[in-house]
């Protein structure tokens, strides 16, 4: 019997164009998820929301795109953030870095048909660094062996997608979107969205800013005003995009974060839909939380 809510399948194909670009073609109705900021292997991240939110995309067959801070691996004795009572009991051995690997692996293979890039963050730069191993790379290799068509990103790039049309041909116009896992403070006043003005001026050509490692959660669509070169005038939306986290801060009794001053997170991603209307070449997309 034909199940009444059948599972979609994940309709993208990601190809490389450099060390910081890929192109995203995708078929009529796909969906995606945008997170950043897991921290898969702290205490603190909620993993039951985790689960919630790729179960969700696995049912729907969106895509999801990890933009840095998978791996939170801060608990290393090179490290000095970590603290030995924020160390899961599985991880407490003398391999700690290859048993979040390996569970990263476990996990993640649970859901190989849908997770289709992993960006890099802070805390994946600075195992690269000090360890000289890209765990990414590793996790995404495994995944491919299983079936899996995962890419790993920079901590800053380009993604180009575009709609398939019929007949596999494509559509001529991509949306550019631009990620950047993010710098500085959480800007505890601001919330980061003075970044807005600045993003908009210095990446004019993306129609898509993703943004993350604040742990802030926001959304703001900016409205330009263009002029093709037949002198047509028209509107257009940036989406600007600071993507949430999934770690909690806790208590407050101690740690990195309260010795910081870290506002407490909002959590989880955003859900991202293009549709494109049969006249008009660019998709235009739908931006709404993941909670």
């Amino acid at each position: 019997m034909t199940p009444t809510n059948p599972k979609k399948s994940c309709g993208i194909t990601i190809k490389p164009t450099g060390r910081n670009s890929h192109l995203i073609d995708y078929d009529k109705g796909q969906e995606f998820l945008f997170i950043s900021d897991v921290h898969f292997d702290a205490t603190k991240c909620d993993r039951d929301l985790l689960d919630k939110h790729l179960r969700q995309a696995k049912d729907k067959g969106a895509a999801v795109l990890v933009f840095g801070d998978w791996f939170d691996l801060m608990q290393g004795k090179w490290d000095p953030r970590g603290t030995y009572s924020d160390l899961r009991p599985e991880y407490k051995s003398i391999n700690y870095l290859d048993c979040v690997i390996d569970d990263t692996i476990e996990y993640l293979s649970n859901y190989k048909d849908v997770i289709k890039f992993l960006g890099r963050g802070n805390h994946e730069t600075n195992i690269e660094k000090r360890m000289h191993t890209s765990p990414l790379d590793r996790v995404a290799a495994v995944l491919r062996e299983r079936g899996g068509d995962v890419h790993v990103g920079g901590y800053a790039g380009w993604l180009l997608a575009g709609e398939r049309r019929s007949g596999n041909k494509l559509t001529r116009t991509r949306t550019k979107i631009h990620y950047h896992h993010g710098y500085g403070g959480n800007a505890p006043r601001s919330k980061g969205v003075l970044r807005v003005d600045l993003d908009q001026m210095q990446f004019p050509d993306a129609q898509i800013l993703l943004r993350g490692h604040t742990h802030q959660k926001w959304y703001v669509p900016i409205t330009v005003d263009r002029v093709n070169s037949y002198g047509n005038t028209y509107q257009e939306t940036t989406h600007h995009v600071q993507m949430g986290s999934y770690k909690l801060l806790g208590d407050r009794f101690a740690g990195w974060a309260v010795e910081k001053g870290f506002n407490t997170p909002r959590l989880g991603g955003w859900w991202a839909t293009p549709k494109r209307h049969h006249k008009e070449e660019i998709a235009q997309w739908t931006i709404t939380e993941a909670s």
